[in-house]
Order: structure tokens, then C-alpha cells, then sequence
């Protein structure tokens, strides 16, 4: 979503990588967009819009939605009277003020080091009465079913927090929406244990192939690791996911 984003947009399985994204925790976001009365008429703003499948869903249910991200390839198709578009950097372009009936972020605010900022802009954009759901990563409870594998997840956050990533942003969300003088603020957790048969664990086992030559060349694994944990991702290897947080406001 941003300039400083780690992940190689010109990865030839980025899309598959996403869908793996997608297939963990579309369905808790969609749980709690239908909880908040998501329905025709609603007005919603899709922060990272990604792969487009959360976007497809909110025009479903009869919203009109305006996808925004730095790389749109992804959703431009899905462009039509209900969905708008637009490639832009949440940092830096102009958004409608007070319009949003929802607003929705999930695992962009974790990769930006002016991440409050971003957030006062994001709520700028709600109507007095519309929600805001941002999602984010707590990492601290992720790990391989091997163990031994430990220092690669380290390696991998390591690098991660270089670029301004915080690794457990997700547990400050909501006390970030409450600081921001939102109402009805709330939160909660969601985690799996997945393995190989998961369409979930593209997401990781992926992820990693877009990073390793990245953590080669930035001296923080060898050549020969990334390689056998390439291999070992691609076996029956549970894998403990972080928490999904999610925090949950009203602007008044």
C-alpha cells in the first residue's frame, strides 16, 4: 500500500499470495461488516483494496464502495456503477471528507510509520454515525509447528521493522480509536493453526518466497536456509498464524 511496503509487487505469484490472505480472514471481516448493517445505500471506503474479494462482497450486499491502493491491478476489473477505483497513496492524496458509512483497513496501518496520522485522515473521511474497522497484525503468538524454524520468523520480522513495520500493531488499534475520541469502541482476536491442506497457508509459504532474497542479500539468513525452509513450508508443517485484531469505532 505504500512506498516503504516490503513485499515485492512485481512477485509472479502476488495474487495467489493475497487469495491466500483473503481465504484466513474474509470471513471475520465480513462477520463483522454484516454485525455493524452493511446494506444498499451504505457508502464504503476500502483501504488496500488488494485482490478486490472484500470489495466484490460489500457491493453485493448492495453498498457502493470506493477501492483505493497504491497498486490496483488487482481490482481495476471490478470497476462499475457500484465500485470506483483508485490508484493513490493514503499518505500523500486528497479523500472525500464525512461521506463513508464504512471504512475499512485490514493490514495496511502496520506498515506505516505515521500510522496515527493515517488514522485521524481515515476517520476524517466517516460521516457522523459511520464505523471504521481496522485490522492488524499481532505477531508475537506466530510460529512454525518445527521449532527449529524459530529464528526465521525473527529474521523475517527483523527485516520487516527496518522499513517501519511494527509487529504487534494490532493490539494497540483500539486503544488508538479511542485516543482518536470515537464512541462505541470495541475490539477483538482471531487466530488458526493451518497447514498445507489450508488454502490459508499460501499466505505465508508465500510471503517468505517474496522475501527470502531480500533476507539473503540483507545478511539476516544464508542462501542454504532459505532454501530448506522453502522446502519445509511446502510440507504437511502446521503453522501458528498471529492474531487478527480488529478494532471497532463509531465516529460521533
Amino acid at each position: 500500500m505504500t512506498r516503504g511496503y516490503v513485499y515485492d509487487q512485481g512477485f509472479a505469484d502476488e495474487r495467489r499470495r493475497i487469495g491466500g490472505m483473503e481465504a484466513l480472514w474474509d470471513p471475520g471481516s465480513k462477520a463483522l461488516f454484516t454485525e455493524l448493517g452493511i446494506g444498499k445505500g451504505w457508502k464504503c471506503l476500502e483501504v488496500g483494496a488488494g485482490g478486490g474479494s472484500l470489495v466484490e462482497w460489500m457491493a453485493a450486499q448492495g453498498a457502493s464502495v470506493l477501492a483505493v491502493d497504491i497498486d490496483t491491478r488487482f481490482v481495476e476489473q471490478l470497476a462499475s456503477d457500484s465500485i470506483e477505483v483508485r490508484r493513490l497513496d493514503i499518505r500523500e492524496a486528497d479523500l472525500p471528507q464525512a461521506e463513508f458509512d464504512l471504512v475499512h483497513s485490514r493490514l495496511v496501518l502496520e506498515h506505516l510509520t505515521d500510522r496515527k496520522q493515517i488514522l485521524d485522515r481515515l476517520i476524517a473521511t466517516l460521516r457522523p454515525g459511520g464505523w471504521i474497522v481496522i485490522e492488524d497484525y499481532d505477531w508475537n503468538p506466530f510460529g512454525f509447528q518445527d521449532s527449529s524454524l524459530d529464528h526465521i520468523a525473527d529474521a523475517i520480522m527483523t527485516f520487516m521493522e527496518q522499513a517501519g513495520f511494527q509487529r504487534d500493531y494490532g493490539r494497540h488499534v483500539v486503544d488508538d480509536l479511542a485516543a482518536a475520541g470515537l464512541t462505541d469502541v470495541r475490539g477483538e482476536g482471531r487466530a488458526r493453526i493451518i497447514d498445507s491442506s489450508s488454502p490459508g497457508v499460501d499466505f505465508f509459504r508465500l510471503s517468505f518466497e517474496s522475501l527470502k532474497g531480500a533476507l539473503v542479500d540483507a545478511g539476516l539468513i544464508t542462501a542454504e536456509e532459505a532454501d530448506a525452509v522453502s522446502a519445509r513450508l511446502r510440507e504437511n508443517m502446521r503453522v501458528y498464524t498471529p492474531i487478527m485484531m480488529a478494532g471497532i469505532a463509531r465516529r460521533g
